[in-house]
């Protein structure tokens, strides 16, 4: 199936969708998602950035069994429904390379886990100094640390390593030491990447909501 044909087949599914369901949230929703690409057994639809807030409608649970069954029968074949927050098959590409970093670093993290029994929840994980440690290690081993693309490199990886560690270290709901040691290492990713912590800030729970994500997507896979 070429991806000349998707945008056909997809407002064929839109209709559907909407002669299926009786929430004109929802019909509001379909009609803004595009289709970009059909990935081994997934439908990939896009959303134009500035329409992101569709997201969560069209996510909903009640309607993913309908959504299935509709592309099912228009596509002939089973196919899962993936929903991005983009509108090109190069960001597309970008989810995917983010989806695989995320993989390989809970890979490594369990692998870590597993050889150093003594921390018992992983390299970064033992307490807020130890991600503090972490964060600094990072820096030191940072190509180009001193350009801008080596500062936003450094402070992507801090990210993650930062997120990972409020896995185990991060209660819900969170406690005043706890906020204070996350707020303790944002600022020392701020101090050596440049980068104001509030926008360190903002984008670490942007990246806790997608690491979640993903962790759910794989569990549903699985």
């Amino acid at each position: 199936m070429s991806n000349a044909s998707l945008p056909l087949l997809w407002a064929t599914c839109v209709e559907r969708l909407k002669d299926r369901t009786n929430n004109r949230s929802f019909w509001e929703a379909i009609e803004q998602t595009r289709p970009l690409t059909i990935d081994g057994d997934s439908i990939i639809i896009g959303l134009d950035p500035d329409k992101s807030h569709y997201m969560g409608v069209i996510n909903q649970g009640s309607f993913q069994h309908t959504i299935h069954t509709a592309v099912r029968e228009v596509f002939g074949r089973d196919l899962k429904f993936r929903l991005i927050d983009g509108n090109s098959i190069q960001e597309w590409e970008i989810v995917k390379d983010r989806e695989a970093k995320a993989a390989a670093a809970r890979a490594a993290s369990a692998a870590a886990a597993a050889s150093k029994p003594a921390l018992g929840q992983g390299v970064y994980n033992a307490s807020w100094d130890s991600v503090h440690d972490a964060v600094s290690r990072a820096h030191s081993d940072t190509p180009v640390r001193t350009l801008p693309q080596g500062k936003a490199r450094y402070a992507n990886e801090a990210l993650y390593i930062l997120a990972q560690a409020m896995d185990n270290l991060y209660p819900d709901p969170p406690d005043e030491a706890s906020e204070r040691g996350v707020a303790r290492i944002l600022d020392r990713i701020s101090h050596l990447s440049d980068i104001p912590a509030p926008v360190l800030a903002f984008e670490l729970e942007r990246l806790r909501v997608y690491l979640q994500s993903v962790e759910e997507t794989e569990e549903e896979e699985a």
